[in-house]
């Protein structure tokens, strides 16, 4: 019986997904939008992420960008330092709001 040697083997091949860059540059009217709902509802505890997530890891992986674009966006009084999620705890009374805040979320994205 023959082996064949490992460099005569075929190897299925797999196309890799496209990479796209990141986002750099400018900050569209819209990303500054969407930013302003995501600070307002990570400060209230309505996102759909894990505890723990920092506002700008959470950021930088919505918008496709670089986590320095956000930390350069946001300087000064305006900084978002290393802020880091606590999920709300779900009741009666925000049940709603919590709800209509994760939707809200996914319509703009």
């Amino acid at each position: 019986m023959h082996t064949i040697p490992a460099s005569c083997r075929s190897h299925p091949t797999t196309k890799a997904k496209p990479v796209r860059p990141l986002r750099r540059g400018k900050w569209t009217v819209e990303e500054e939008a969407y930013v302003a709902r995501v600070i307002q509802d990570f400060n209230s505890g309505y996102l759909n992420a894990p505890a723990g997530t920092t506002l700008r890891s959470y950021l930088s992986e919505k918008l496709h960008c670089d986590p320095m674009r956000i930390t350069k966006k946001f300087t000064g009084e305006s900084c978002i330092g290393k802020r880091v999620f606590h999920p709300a705890v779900r009741c009666p009374s925000n049940t709603a709001s919590i709800d209509k805040a994760q939707v809200s979320i996914l319509s703009c994205c």
